[in-house]
């Protein structure tokens, strides 16, 4: 494989994640339509403690909510998650509702944007280099010949050969 087709391959292969990428970004969501209803008046998403507490960070114990502890603050944050579920408040606003209260540290997962924005794609780049890797390897493995017999004059002297003959003799049955 050359330079330049491998560098065309990477630069497909990225180009296809880019485009992916604008495509989950960018794009709206297709909510289902009621009957003439415009799209401010769609019923939002109701959530429910579990759906949050994988999400949310315990500020004092230092995991998510679902894991931490009976400690007093972590049962306040459910106290309040369920005050804002009961007010029917959707996911998005309870989280936001968290960040404001208890600063940016409180998700568990990172934003999409910014500096968070790293943190999902810094894996996502480590494992396409990793697989371009291994498909480089690969082609070039199948390239010669994919044989795993070294290369050059194998067969044994004759005295290897005798000595190799009497140790396969003791073990015959």
């Amino acid at each position: 494989m050359t330079m330049r087709t491998l560098v065309g391959t990477i630069a497909l292969v990225l180009a296809v994640l880019a485009g992916l990428l604008a495509a989950v970004y960018l794009v709206e969501p297709a909510w289902p339509q009621e009957a003439g209803a415009p799209a401010a008046e769609r019923p939002a998403p109701r959530t429910d403690l579990a759906e949050i507490d994988g999400e949310v960070m315990c500020p004092v114990c230092g995991t998510t909510l679902e894991l931490a502890s009976e400690a007093p603050q972590a049962e306040r944050m459910r106290v309040f998650i369920r005050a804002l579920i009961a007010e029917g408040r959707t996911k998005d606003q309870i989280k936001d509702r968290l960040v404001a209260e208890f600063g940016p540290d409180v998700l568990a997962l990172p934003e999409g944007e910014g500096f968070d924005l790293a943190a999902w794609l810094v894996p996502g780049g480590a494992i396409l280099l990793a697989a371009i890797g291994i498909g480089v390897a690969l082609r070039r493995w199948r390239r010669s010949g994919g044989s795993a017999e070294p290369a050059g004059d194998t067969a044994p002297d004759s005295a290897d050969a005798e000595r190799l003959d009497r140790d396969l003799a003791r073990y015959d049955l």
